[in-house]
């Protein structure tokens, strides 16, 4: 009969004591996501190996591939954990789902974060870039991002109308679409040049500008 260190040993390595099921599978696909991050930021997405992703994450690519078998499932998996890591940030600070102008007060705090986030700002206008054609693997992601983002921040504007705090008559969808494409635009102003661009001010004064015009 085989001693159970020898069955450990055909069959790999063993878990670490007090290290939970699947914990060491997990910590392998954050840090190949975080290493396909930053090359997909520095390169974009076509132009990024997956050979080079799985050196960055100290992995053979048959390593890489046993987690992820397709470039286009790695890249579902770094846009979800950025949207992930986003909503995370944001629920911190509240103890409750937003409401109203509460919904434009965290864009805001967002963009003040991402003005610290040089790597995850250079991922997503690098992929953007790239995801506007219709046969990028990111580009229905970058259609749902950019619509969820209207919708949430227009419907924000409808529930302020609503409970009294903004004007009836505030144009709800048009007001979205221009905090989404100012954030964008920002984003990229500020990649090009950060000590002249200080995209958070210029985000918050801009809602502010919302604010005093609709707000109530």
């Amino acid at each position: 009969m085989r001693s159970d260190a020898a069955k450990a040993s055909e069959g790999g390595p063993r878990r670490g004591r007090g290290r939970p099921p699947g914990s060491a599978s997990r910590l392998t696909r954050e840090r190949i996501v975080e290493a396909a991050a930053e090359l997909f930021a520095e390169r974009g997405f076509h132009a990024t190996a997956m050979t080079s992703i799985a050196e960055a994450a100290g992995l053979s690519q048959t390593g890489l591939l046993h987690h992820f078998p397709a470039k286009e499932e790695l890249l579902a998996a770094v846009l979800e954990h950025r949207d992930l890591r986003d909503l995370q940030t944001l629920a911190a600070g509240r103890d409750h789902p937003p409401r109203g102008w509460e919904v434009w007060d965290d864009m805001v705090t967002l963009v003040g974060l991402n003005s610290e986030r040089e790597g995850l700002v250079r991922l997503f206008t690098s992929l953007a870039g790239e995801a506007v054609e219709p046969g990028h693997p990111g580009h229905e992601w970058l259609r749902a991002h950019h619509r969820s983002a209207v919708t949430s921040l227009a419907e924000a504007l409808r529930e302020a109308a609503r409970d009294g705090s903004a004007d009836q008559a505030v144009p709800a969808d048009q007001l979205a679409r221009q905090a989404v494409a100012l954030m964008d635009g920002l984003q990229v102003q500020w990649l090009m040049d950060p000590l002249a661009v200080d995209m958070a001010d210029d985000f918050a004064t801009w809602v502010g500008t919302v604010r005093d015009r609709w707000g109530r």
